[in-house]
């Protein structure tokens, strides 16, 4: 997105004007135009302040285990593994044949900059994305036989600085593994992806 920086051009205008002529004298550096601020896709509580944006680079996925901050500077995102025909002893997903429970470990963490009070996260935002690019969204049922710990279903605050991992499971299909675990919230453009292996 290209903004006008009035201001900004004003002030290097004025900037060259009291250099002056002289040989001697180097030319101001234009002074750093500030980032946009966040917006608020986590549901926080409370006043955001600006963060930096990620490097996410979305045709680059993320190895396993490497975290990265999300552009609405709220949260850090995590995936650590993906585990394939999970839940055996559960019913299968919505009774369809050939289908078969996936599990996602994730962790979010609050980023500690923030100025709110709290950061709402749930397993909503997660999706696996397959090379076909469909997607399979979280399960809205679980069974006792669901890797453990759960990641939270609905919405948790997390304070600033605190964190939550866990399992998140999703009906795939049996023979169709995912290529990546995507964290998707709602509204942002840029979202991390984590290559299954």
């Amino acid at each position: 997105m290209i903004r006008a920086l009035p201001a900004t051009a004003a002030l290097v205008a004025l900037a060259a004007a009291l250099a002056g002529c002289s040989s001697d004298t180097k030319p101001a550096a234009a002074p750093p135009s500030s980032p946009p601020p966040p917006t608020a896709s986590s549901s926080p509580t409370g006043s955001p302040t600006a963060s930096p944006s990620p490097s996410v680079n979305p045709d680059t996925p993320l190895p396993l285990g490497k975290s990265t901050r999300t552009a609405d500077g709220y949260v850090t995102a995590t995936v650590y593994g993906y585990r394939h025909n999970v839940a055996k002893s559960a019913p299968r997903p919505d009774e369809q044949p050939g289908y078969v429970w996936g599990a996602a470990d994730v962790k979010v963490c609050a980023n500690k900059d923030i100025s709110a009070s709290s950061v709402g996260v749930s397993h909503g935002p997660w999706v696996l994305v397959f090379a076909d690019d469909t997607v399979a969204e979280p399960s809205s049922t679980g069974y006792e036989s669901f890797p453990e710990p759960a990641y939270p279903w609905a919405e948790k605050a997390l304070a600033p600085g605190r964190c939550v991992r866990g399992w998140i499971t999703f009906p795939v299909p049996g023979k169709k593994r995912p290529a990546f675990v995507e964290y998707a919230p709602e509204g942002e453009e840029v979202t991390p992806r984590w290559a299954v292996k």
